[in-house]
Protein backbone atom coordinates (compact mmCIF):
# COMPACT_ATOMS: atom_id res chain seq x y z
CA UNK A 1 0.00 0.00 0.00
CA UNK A 2 1.44 3.29 -0.86
CA UNK A 3 1.65 6.27 1.80
CA UNK A 4 -0.07 8.99 1.91
CA UNK A 5 1.25 11.75 -0.37
CA UNK A 6 -0.38 15.36 0.46
CA UNK A 7 1.78 17.05 -2.81
CA UNK A 8 0.01 14.43 -5.64
CA UNK A 9 -3.72 14.84 -4.01
CA UNK A 10 -3.16 18.91 -3.64
CA UNK A 11 -1.71 18.41 -7.62
CA UNK A 12 -4.80 16.33 -8.87
CA UNK A 13 -7.35 18.12 -6.95
CA UNK A 14 -6.03 21.77 -7.55
CA UNK A 15 -4.95 21.09 -10.96
CA UNK A 16 -6.87 20.98 -14.36
CA UNK A 17 -7.10 17.34 -14.57
CA UNK A 18 -9.75 17.03 -11.42
CA UNK A 19 -12.92 17.47 -13.83
CA UNK A 20 -15.29 16.26 -11.37
CA UNK A 21 -13.98 16.48 -8.33
CA UNK A 22 -13.47 19.18 -5.08
CA UNK A 23 -10.60 21.21 -5.21
CA UNK A 24 -7.82 20.48 -1.88
CA UNK A 25 -9.19 22.05 0.83
CA UNK A 26 -12.69 21.14 0.34
CA UNK A 27 -12.01 18.06 -0.53
CA UNK A 28 -10.19 18.20 3.17
CA UNK A 29 -13.42 19.40 4.31
CA UNK A 30 -15.98 16.61 2.87
CA UNK A 31 -13.33 13.65 4.13
CA UNK A 32 -13.49 15.56 7.45
CA UNK A 33 -17.30 14.99 7.56
CA UNK A 34 -17.46 11.49 6.32
CA UNK A 35 -15.35 10.41 9.49
CA UNK A 36 -16.84 12.58 12.14
CA UNK A 37 -20.55 12.42 10.97
CA UNK A 38 -22.89 9.28 10.51
CA UNK A 39 -21.80 6.48 7.65
CA UNK A 40 -22.11 8.12 4.52
CA UNK A 41 -22.21 5.24 1.68
CA UNK A 42 -21.30 6.20 -1.55
CA UNK A 43 -19.30 9.08 -0.29
CA UNK A 44 -16.41 8.72 -2.96
CA UNK A 45 -19.22 8.28 -5.59
CA UNK A 46 -20.73 11.92 -4.24
CA UNK A 47 -16.77 13.31 -3.70
CA UNK A 48 -16.89 13.23 -7.37
CA UNK A 49 -20.05 13.72 -8.81
CA UNK A 50 -20.77 10.23 -9.53
CA UNK A 51 -17.26 10.04 -11.62
CA UNK A 52 -14.93 8.25 -9.30
CA UNK A 53 -14.26 5.47 -12.17
CA UNK A 54 -12.71 8.48 -14.24
CA UNK A 55 -10.08 9.32 -11.69
CA UNK A 56 -7.03 7.52 -11.03
CA UNK A 57 -6.67 4.56 -8.99
CA UNK A 58 -3.74 6.57 -7.21
CA UNK A 59 -5.46 9.85 -6.65
CA UNK A 60 -8.67 6.98 -5.15
CA UNK A 61 -5.61 5.47 -3.04
CA UNK A 62 -5.15 8.44 -1.56
CA UNK A 63 -7.99 9.80 -1.09
CA UNK A 64 -8.73 6.68 0.95
CA UNK A 65 -5.29 6.63 2.90
CA UNK A 66 -5.98 10.92 3.68
CA UNK A 67 -9.54 9.97 5.17
CA UNK A 68 -8.01 6.99 6.81
CA UNK A 69 -5.79 9.52 8.80
CA UNK A 70 -8.29 11.77 9.43
CA UNK A 71 -9.44 8.91 11.44
CA UNK A 72 -6.63 7.63 12.80
CA UNK A 73 -5.87 11.44 14.41
CA UNK A 74 -9.58 11.66 16.09
CA UNK A 75 -9.75 7.59 17.19
CA UNK A 76 -5.78 8.42 18.88
CA UNK A 77 -7.59 11.60 20.27
CA UNK A 78 -5.53 14.24 18.69
CA UNK A 79 -6.93 17.22 17.00
CA UNK A 80 -7.22 17.48 13.12
CA UNK A 81 -5.24 20.38 11.47
CA UNK A 82 -6.45 21.76 8.63
CA UNK A 83 -4.10 21.34 5.45
CA UNK A 84 -3.75 24.86 5.11
CA UNK A 85 -2.92 28.29 6.66
CA UNK A 86 -5.69 30.08 7.96
CA UNK A 87 -4.40 33.67 6.40
CA UNK A 88 -8.19 35.13 6.72
CA UNK A 89 -11.43 34.13 8.34
CA UNK A 90 -13.50 34.69 5.64
CA UNK A 91 -15.85 32.94 3.24
CA UNK A 92 -14.08 33.95 0.10
CA UNK A 93 -10.48 31.77 1.60
CA UNK A 94 -9.36 28.30 1.67
CA UNK A 95 -11.61 27.72 5.38
CA UNK A 96 -14.67 29.38 3.05
CA UNK A 97 -13.59 26.05 0.49
CA UNK A 98 -13.35 23.87 3.42
CA UNK A 99 -16.62 24.34 4.80
CA UNK A 100 -18.24 23.90 1.41
CA UNK A 101 -16.82 20.79 1.41
CA UNK A 102 -17.99 19.26 4.94
CA UNK A 103 -21.30 20.86 4.38
CA UNK A 104 -22.03 18.76 1.24
CA UNK A 105 -21.21 15.39 2.89
CA UNK A 106 -23.31 16.74 5.74
CA UNK A 107 -26.47 17.88 3.00
CA UNK A 108 -25.68 14.15 1.65
CA UNK A 109 -25.94 12.26 5.05
CA UNK A 110 -30.10 11.55 4.64
CA UNK A 111 -30.15 8.09 5.77
CA UNK A 112 -29.24 9.17 9.20
CA UNK A 113 -29.75 12.52 10.08
CA UNK A 114 -26.49 14.22 11.77
CA UNK A 115 -28.58 16.06 14.65
CA UNK A 116 -30.29 12.97 15.74
CA UNK A 117 -27.81 12.66 18.65
CA UNK A 118 -28.19 16.25 19.81
CA UNK A 119 -29.91 18.29 17.73
CA UNK A 120 -28.76 21.43 19.16
CA UNK A 121 -24.92 19.91 19.99
CA UNK A 122 -24.31 19.61 16.46
CA UNK A 123 -26.31 22.69 15.25
CA UNK A 124 -23.49 24.60 17.33
CA UNK A 125 -20.78 22.76 16.75
CA UNK A 126 -21.31 23.19 13.02
CA UNK A 127 -22.21 26.51 12.69
CA UNK A 128 -18.47 27.80 11.99
CA UNK A 129 -18.91 25.40 8.87
CA UNK A 130 -22.29 26.88 8.23
CA UNK A 131 -20.80 30.15 7.95
CA UNK A 132 -17.93 29.80 6.04
CA UNK A 133 -19.67 27.74 3.34
CA UNK A 134 -21.50 30.53 2.60
CA UNK A 135 -24.94 29.40 2.00
CA UNK A 136 -27.79 30.28 3.14
CA UNK A 137 -27.01 34.22 2.00
CA UNK A 138 -30.26 35.69 2.74
CA UNK A 139 -30.49 34.53 6.50
CA UNK A 140 -29.64 37.41 8.57
CA UNK A 141 -28.22 36.28 11.49
CA UNK A 142 -25.47 34.66 9.09
CA UNK A 143 -24.81 37.45 7.42
CA UNK A 144 -24.54 39.37 10.69
CA UNK A 145 -21.35 37.02 12.29
CA UNK A 146 -19.72 37.28 8.49
CA UNK A 147 -19.40 40.93 9.19
CA UNK A 148 -18.24 41.09 12.79
CA UNK A 149 -14.62 39.90 12.08
CA UNK A 150 -13.10 38.85 15.42
CA UNK A 151 -16.16 36.43 15.78
CA UNK A 152 -15.31 34.75 12.49
CA UNK A 153 -11.27 34.73 13.66
CA UNK A 154 -13.12 32.82 16.90
CA UNK A 155 -14.95 30.51 15.09
CA UNK A 156 -12.53 29.57 12.68
CA UNK A 157 -10.11 28.82 15.43
CA UNK A 158 -13.01 26.34 16.83
CA UNK A 159 -13.25 23.97 13.85
CA UNK A 160 -10.42 22.04 14.68
CA UNK A 161 -12.33 21.46 18.39
CA UNK A 162 -15.38 21.06 17.00
CA UNK A 163 -14.74 18.39 14.65
CA UNK A 164 -13.42 16.48 17.54
CA UNK A 165 -16.77 17.05 19.34
CA UNK A 166 -18.91 16.28 16.48
CA UNK A 167 -16.59 12.45 15.88
CA UNK A 168 -17.20 11.86 19.96
CA UNK A 169 -21.06 12.50 19.73
CA UNK A 170 -21.30 10.51 17.00
CA UNK A 171 -18.80 7.63 17.75
CA UNK A 172 -17.65 7.24 21.18
CA UNK A 173 -19.35 4.30 22.84
CA UNK A 174 -22.74 4.97 24.77
CA UNK A 175 -21.61 5.57 28.50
Amino acid sequence: MAALNLDVLFDYLDGEQNEFGLDFAATHGFLCATVVGPALSDWLSHLFDGNDSKVPAAIIEQIHLWQQEILQTLSNEDTIELPFEIEEADVESSLGDWSIGFIDALFLNEEHDWYDVDEEAVGMLTLPMMVFSGIDEDDAQLQSVRRNGDLMEEMAGEIPENLTKLYLLHHAPDA
